[in-house]
């Protein structure tokens, strides 16, 4: 099965680098299914394209994911990508809080075929073989035996193959801009930003954020190993590409742990 992850733009403001849930998924993808990429903030697309995009390249299953600030144009591609008979999965913040409204249950229109609540590493393996089968559920959600809401651990953390993702829609250097830079010297045929984290969760609970509600109070952590390996493959990818990567570490709370954050420098130095 072919499979589109779509990250929605919000039409107003643009990311200056893409999210990291749809790398992450793309890792999480079993075997024997292929994986598309489309940030809307590297590359724009209206309703008709996306509808358009998804039939000519035979696309079986469509994941979206979007905060409450794109989800107006989350759910007009939603319901573009529905109309030509593809399924589509929801995820979130946004969908986490509000899953009766993008299943059309508060009176609304449906938008989703099904929505995943929380953070997605434990359900999307599952989603995908369910909507190779055809049997998609309307609500999927990571909990344990008792129905409590279980967090992933981050030990082991899935490898993003940065080394075989195609990431030219991310490339930041305008193509008119390119040969100019190379003159000045070398290395900077492509300039991109990738998000990569270190750990999730946020003890503080502050009332205008939706971090706690959504990761959690409690602090997970991957290894140092695990984040060093990372940085050493996106690495290897800028020099083999003659361009330059930057790391943006998106940890809601990089710092929390001082003893750690020291350990992990000192590792990544």
């Amino acid at each position: 099965m072919r499979i589109l992850l779509y990250n929605p733009d919000n039409g107003v403001t643009r990311n200056f680098m893409p999210h990291l849930w749809m790398f992450l998924l793309q890792a999480l993808t079993p075997d024997g299914h292929e994986v598309f990429l489309i940030d809307g903030n590297a590359q724009p697309m209206d309703e008709a394209g996306i509808a358009r995009y998804v039939l000519e390249h035979n696309i079986g299953l469509v994941g979206i994911g979007a905060m409450t600030r794109m989800i107006a144009k989350a759910y007009r591609m939603a319901d573009a990508i529905r109309a030509v008979g593809v399924p589509v999965v929801m995820g979130g913040p946004h969908v986490t809080e509000e899953a009766g409204e993008a299943l059309g249950r508060n009176g609304g229109q449906r938008h989703a075929d099904a929505v995943a609540l929380g953070e997605a590493d434990e359900t999307w393996p599952k989603i995908v073989e369910d909507a190779a089968r055809g049997k998609l559920k309307d609500i999927y959600a990571p909990v344990d035996d008792f129905g409590q809401e279980r967090k992933p651990s981050l030990k082991e953390y899935p490898a993003i193959p940065w080394d075989e993702i195609n990431l030219d829609q991310f490339n930041l250097v305008p193509k008119r801009a390119k040969r100019t830079l190379q003159r000045i010297g070398e290395g900077w045929g492509t300039f991109r930003i990738i998000p990569m984290e270190s750990g999730r969760g946020c003890p503080y609970g502050c009332e205008f954020c939706t971090v706690t509600g959504f990761f959690g109070d409690s602090i997970r952590f991957r290894t140092n190993e695990s984040v060093v390996n990372e940085l050493l493959l996106l690495k290897a990818r800028a020099r083999s590409e003659g361009g330059q990567i930057a790391v943006f570490f998106i940890d809601d709370n990089f710092a929390i742990n001082i003893k750690r954050t020291k350990s992990l420098l000192r590792d990544i130095i």
